[in-house]
C-alpha cells in the first residue's frame, strides 16, 4: 500500500467565500446511475459533482454542468481494458480517478479470485498510470453469503478459503500485487445495511489498509419506508462528507423501480424524489469554504464536528438541525467578516437547557443561555470580530441541545 494520502488530499486550498444562503456543492458526492436524461442530470447537479455507470465510458450520456463522469473497469474483459484506454485517450479533461473491478468477491458481479483480481488491477493500472490518473479499487462487496462468495487458495492462510468478508480477499489481492510491486492508491467498498455498518466499515478499512477509502455504493436496502431511508441517508452521508479519509461516495442509485424508497429520482424526467432533494441539499463540509457575515449560518454548515448529529429540523424554517449527543460537543465554522466590530449572535435553539459557548483560538468570546424545552427559541449574545477569514467553534454545554441556525448581525 502507499502511505495514507488523505492528509495530502485535505491540505489547505485557496479559500472560497460564499454567502450564508448559497448552496455549496460537495466535491466528494456522487451517484450510481444506469440511464438519466439531461433533465435528470440538471436536477441532481446542484448537489452532486460526479457519477458513474459501471462502465468505462459514458454510453453517450454527457452529464450536466460540472457533474463529472468517472469510468469503471467492471471486470475481466480484454475489450473493457481496450475500451478504457480508448476512452481516456479521447476525453478531456481527464477524470479525477478511475474505479477498478466491481465486487470481485460476489457471484453475479466480477466474481474472480484474488490472483485474477490482482492481475486485472495491474493491467488496469498500467493504463491509468500512462494518463497519470489514480486508481480506486477493487470495489468490494462488504460481505456475502457462503454460496455467493468466491472460493480460492489463500496465499496468506495457505489453504482453500471462501471469502465471505472483504478484508481477507483484499489482503490476498494485495499479496499478489506486491509480487509485481504494484501500488494501490485507494480502496473501495459497498454497504447496504444501517449507518452503524458504514461508519464501522469505513473506519476499519482505513485503519487496516492506511489509504483513502471510496464508498461507491451505499443505501439502506431494507429501509421500512421513504422517511427511514432519508434518516439513514442524512446520518451516513454526513459522516462520509466530513470524514477526511473518505475520498468520495456514491448513492445507489438514480432510480430503483423495485425499491423506490431509495430512488433519488421520480419516474418523471428531471423530478427529484424527496430522498433526492435531501441528497442534493445536504451540506458540504469543505474547509476551503468561508461563509460571509452578516447572515444566517445554518448549523449543519460546519467544517468539523465532535459529538453532534444531523437531524431533520422540527423548527418552522430550515431543513436540518444539529443535536448534541454529549456535553461538550463542538461544531467548527469558517466565516468571512467583511467589516470588523460588534455583532449580535442569535442562536435558534430547543431541547435541554444549557448554553452555547463561542470559542476562538482556544478562548470563550461569548455565551448564550438556553431556556430548555421542546419549543424553539431565539437566544442572543454579543461578540466583537476582526475582519477577514477566521474560524469559530460553538460548544454545547449539555447533551440534548438542538441548534437550527446562528444569525450574525451588525450592532
Amino acid at each position: 500500500m502507499k502511505p495514507d494520502e488523505s492528509a495530502a488530499a485535505t491540505q489547505p486550498r485557496a479559500i472560497r467565500i460564499v454567502n450564508c444562503n448559497d448552496r455549496v456543492r460537495s466535491c466528494k458526492r456522487g451517484v450510481c446511475m444506469n440511464e438519466m436524461s439531461q433533465a435528470d442530470f440538471a436536477a441532481l447537479a446542484p448537489g452532486i459533482s460526479w457519477y458513474y455507470n459501471w462502465h468505462f465510458d459514458t454510453k453517450n450520456q454527457g452529464g450536466s454542468g460540472d457533474m463529472r463522469f468517472i469510468p469503471m473497469l467492471w471486470g475481466k474483459s480484454p475489450e473493457a481494458l481496450h475500451g478504457l484506454d480508448q476512452y481516456l485517450a479521447s476525453t478531456t479533461p481527464m477524470p479525477p480517478v478511475v474505479l477498478a473491478i466491481n465486487e470481485p468477491n460476489l457471484k453475479g458481479q466480477a466474481f474472480i479470485t484474488p490472483r485474477e483480481t490482482a492481475d486485472l488491477y495491474r493491467h488496469c493500472k498500467e493504463i491509468t498510470d500512462r494518463y497519470h490518473i489514480p486508481l480506486a479499487g477493487p470495489n468490494m462487496a462488504l460481505g456475502s453469503a457462503t454460496d455467493d462468495s468466491i472460493t480460492a487458495h489463500d496465499p496468506l492462510e495457505n489453504k482453500t478459503t471462501t471469502y465471505t468478508f472483504m478484508v481477507p480477499f483484499i489482503k490476498a489481492t494485495l499479496h499478489f500485487l506486491q509480487e509485481s510491486n504494484t501500488e494501490v492508491p485507494a480502496l473501495a467498498f459497498h454497504s447496504y445495511r444501517d449507518a452503524g455498518e458504514i461508519k464501522w466499515a469505513a473506519e476499519m478499512m482505513h485503519e487496516t489498509f492506511n489509504c483513502p477509502i471510496w464508498v461507491t455504493e451505499y443505501a439502506q436496502w431494507s429501509a421500512a419506508d421513504a422517511e427511514a431511508a432519508r434518516k439513514y441517508m442524512m446520518e451516513a452521508t454526513d459522516f462520509l462528507e466530513r470524514t477526511p479519509y473518505v475520498a468520495g461516495y456514491a448513492w445507489f442509485k438514480d432510480r430503483m423501480q423495485d425499491n423506490p424508497n431509495i430512488s433519488l429520482l421520480e419516474p418523471e424526467s428531471g423530478r427529484l424524489s424527496p430522498l433526492g432533494e435531501t441528497y442534493v441539499s445536504l451540506p458540504a463540509h469543505d474547509d476551503s469554504v468561508y461563509y460571509r457575515i452578516p447572515g444566517r449560518l445554518q448549523a449543519q454548515d460546519y467544517v468539523t464536528m465532535n459529538g453532534a448529529e444531523i437531524r431533520p429540523t422540527a423548527d418552522t424554517n430550515g431543513k436540518y438541525q444539529m443535536d448534541s449527543c454529549i456535553g461538550g460537543a463542538t461544531l467548527d465554522y469558517n466565516i468571512q467578516v467583511d467589516a470588523p466590530g460588534a455583532y449580535t449572535l442569535a442562536f435558534r435553539v430547543s431541547g435541554s437547557g444549557g448554553k452555547f459557548d463561542v470559542i476562538k483560538v482556544g478562548g470563550i468570546i461569548a455565551s448564550a443561555e438556553t431556556p430548555g424545552g421542546k419549543d424553539w427559541h431565539t437566544v442572543r449574545t454579543a461578540v466583537r470580530l476582526v475582519a477577514g477569514p477566521q474560524k469559530l467553534q460553538v460548544q454545547y454545554s449539555a447533551s440534548g441541545l438542538c441548534l437550527n441556525w446562528i444569525e450574525f448581525a451588525r450592532l
